[in-house]
């Protein structure tokens, strides 16, 4: 079925993706510094220079310039801008910047940072104007640091490679002491929220939490301190009525608006159903994961969002064919993505990026699948064989592993963080799964998705493509989790990367073919798993990505593969078998 995309014309806005990038932490001055920015791409070789489209990456279409950043190039990005608030603090924030990279202010160092994923910011001293310039150096998949599915030569499931600025950059005007993070825990009891609100230096806050029936609840006390918020009459958030409570925090001169969501996620007994397998309990009550796997990828921008408007029409559209999530696969997304995911009621699993290297191939990968086999990840050998056998690597995974949950906890609809993926750099799964668990004790773990389990985490959890599915053996008394299968591959003329190149799991000629294999698959081999454990599953994928043609969606999203009534129809007989 093909259907309009909403964002075509955005994407020709002379500021693109102007919305504010940190809706968590919302103050009402900001400026956006997305748009033309004076670029140099240097190597031994080769120099080229001109104007992009921040914050695109230089590869993609959307930036204007669409060249590859080698391991050995320099890219430099140069903008002067404006002061907005003379005399006043100002932060300049980057949400994204792949992979190493130095800012300049004024011709003078004034930050470094690592890592391509996460945000960072450098204050500024007070001047009628700056000179920004940016350095960056990337070695894509050349390196070991995390860098998902990204290659310098993408072939089947590895994609163009993402370099230099692809987050928004954005201005904003502090006060002298600032609110730097609002985190709204739901006590298990569901009878309201800890809410503990971070800020540069000590003080006393001031925290408003409002109410359905247009009041207030308001606690005051210290920052950096757990401040108990009583719900009279508590509004939960779920996937039917993803409530968001308004929440304002007053610190000195700074006030910041974000939001909340009541809600608890726990494995636990599935009630009436005494003696079965687990599940997955959300407030309390079972819920199936039914989360499609989401590469995050458009054509025209990479993993750059296109506009607003594309995320919400991704999740709208997955929601909209009964899914009740999505898995965020090997990518920190957008700020935004995750609000959106807030305030729609999605269940988002959300994957460490992957860094090292894998441990077996794809044709070893059969093989695994088909064993169910496993192998230890702590001795020497594992992980020089996954690419960590550096502890400089290793300690920079840890690294951004925490800070991708600390900076991701504060959104609800987020309910599992995945620290490995097929043995992509797997090392000490167990020893992540404790990290990640010591920060965040409020949601589940798939510490190993895919295969070679350690025997500590949520769940069973295993991808199985091209061959039946089945159940884990019934030695495992953790809840099942299929966290990838399907991959039905349908290529659509007019909507493809390549005209020549495909790749998927099973391939079908037309959306008819299609069908019959999708009502199938969930008929005779997904649904009968219920019985037998099944908690969660992933189906692959949202969208087509380059030459992969196996997604619900074509790549530029103008086409739906399949009949919406119908997924409707057949995620609807999987959650009645689960409901028993």
């Amino acid at each position: 079925m093909t259907i309009a995309t909403p964002w075509e014309a955005e994407t020709r806005a002379e500021v693109p993706l102007p919305e504010y990038p940190r809706p968590m932490l919302v103050r009402p001055e900001w400026l956006c510094l997305n748009g033309a920015w004076e670029y140099q791409l240097a190597g031994p070789s080769r120099r080229l220079d001109g104007v992009i489209t921040v914050p695109f990456a230089v590869e993609t279409a959307a930036s204007g310039v669409q060249q590859a950043c080698l391991p050995e190039d320099v890219l430099s990005y140069s903008r002067v801008v404006e002061n907005p608030w003379p005399g006043r603090r100002v932060l300049l924030n980057f949400e994204a910047v792949d992979y190493r990279c130095r800012v300049l202010i004024d011709g003078v160092l004034a930050a470094e940072h690592t890592g391509g994923y996460l945000p960072f910011s450098v204050e500024l001293l007070d001047a009628p104007r700056w000179q920004v310039d940016v350095e960056v150096t990337d070695p894509s998949d050349s390196g070991f640091q995390q860098h998902g599915k990204q290659a310098l030569e993408p072939f089947g499931i590895w994609y163009t490679a993402t370099s230099g600025i692809w987050g928004t950059v954005w201005l904003e005007p502090l006060p002298a002491n600032a609110v730097t993070r609002v985190l709204c825990e739901p006590r298990r009891g569901l009878d309201g929220f800890d809410v503990t609100v971070s800020t540069e230096l000590p003080g006393r806050v001031r925290v408003s939490v409002g109410l359905p029936d247009g009041g207030e609840a308001v606690v005051e006390g210290r920052a950096g301190v757990p401040l108990r918020v009583d719900l009279a009459e508590p509004r939960l958030w779920s996937a039917d009525d993803p409530h968001l409570y308004p929440v304002t925090v007053t610190a000195g001169e700074d006030r910041v608006g974000s939001w909340a969501g009541l809600r608890t996620v726990e494995i636990g007994p599935i009630p009436g159903r005494e003696g079965e397998v687990p599940g997955v309990l959300l407030n309390g009550q079972p819920v199936l994961l039914n989360t499609p796997l989401d590469q995050g990828y458009w054509p025209e921008s990479g993993m750059t969002p296109p506009s607003d408007a594309a995320l919400v029409h991704d999740l709208s559209t997955m929601k909209g064919l009964g899914f009740n999530g999505l898995r965020m696969h090997i990518k920190v997304a957008s700020r935004r993505w995750y609000h959106h995911a807030d305030t729609l009621g999605l269940l988002v699993v959300q994957d460490m990026v992957s860094g090292g290297k894998p441990r077996v191939g794809l044709k070893g990968s059969g093989l695994v699948q088909a064993l169910d086999l496993t192998a230890e990840d702590r001795s020497q050998r594992a992980m020089k064989a996954a690419g960590r056998g550096d502890e400089a690597n290793r300690e920079e995974f840890r690294r951004e592993l925490a800070e991708m949950v600390e900076l991701l906890r504060v959104h609800p609809s987020i309910v599992c963080w995945v620290p490995f993926n097929e043995a992509w750099g797997q090392f000490d799964a167990a020893g992540a799964a404790e990290q990640v668990r010591a920060l965040d004790p409020t949601r589940l773990i798939d510490h190993a998705s895919g295969w070679y389990d350690q025997g500590v985490g949520d769940f069973r959890s295993r991808h199985r493509y091209v061959l039946k599915l089945k159940p884990p053996p019934r030695r495992d008394a953790r809840p099942f989790y299929l966290s990838e299968f399907g991959g039905y591959n349908l290529a659509v003329p007019g909507h493809l990367w390549s005209e020549t190149e495909r790749f998927g799991y099973r391939h079908f000629d037309d959306e008819a073919g299609l069908a019959v294999g999708l009502t199938k698959l969930w008929r005779d081999q997904l649904i009968p798993l219920v019985s037998r454990g099944l908690r969660a599953c992933v189906y692959t994928q949202v969208s087509d990505v380059e030459i992969e043609t196996n997604g619900l969606m074509t790549y530029d999203r103008k086409v739906l593969k399949v009949d919406a009534a119908l997924m409707r129809q057949l995620n609807a007989e999987l959650y009645a078998a689960f409901a028993g």
